[in-house]
């Protein structure tokens, strides 16, 4: 009888202790790996971390706390809504993110103010994935 239970939980123990194990190595295995992507009709091979340092550089470093939280608002649900247009402190506080290219006005190309709604980009959602590559 035992013997039996012990037959019985041996292989799942044995798999958590090795998925707790190869964690590590796992994360940075897909943090290394390679995404495609194409831009104005040039396609290109890069990883996320490396996409992480282009949006950090052009935010002239890390995004500020208030910006990161800006942009999880917008990842979790994908399209706000604006009837009227942004209001004036939210556009402030909005600026940045639509200049990183990490979220978009609709329709396209119209200012914060004129906008109906705002979305999270691509480039968005990957900086997000980067911050949590369990996303």
């Amino acid at each position: 009888m035992i013997v039996e239970i012990l037959r019985i939980i041996t292989w799942p123990i044995t798999v958590i202790i090795a998925v707790f194990t190869l964690k590590p190595y796992l994360a940075q295995l897909l943090a290394g790996s390679k995404v495609k992507i194409s831009l104005f009709g040039q396609s290109v091979e890069t990883t996320l971390p490396e996409l992480e340092g282009v949006v950090s550089e052009q935010a002239g470093g890390a995004l500020t706390e208030s910006e990161m939280n800006d942009l999880q608002k917008f990842y979790q649900q994908s399209v706000i809504e604006y009837p009227n247009g942004v209001e004036s402190k939210e556009k402030e506080a909005l600026r940045p993110l639509r200049n990183y290219g990490l979220i978009m006005t609709k329709p396209r190309g119209k200012s914060l103010g004129r906008a109906k709604s705002i979305q999270i980009s691509a480039l968005g959602r990957l900086v997000m994935k980067s911050k949590d590559p369990g996303n």
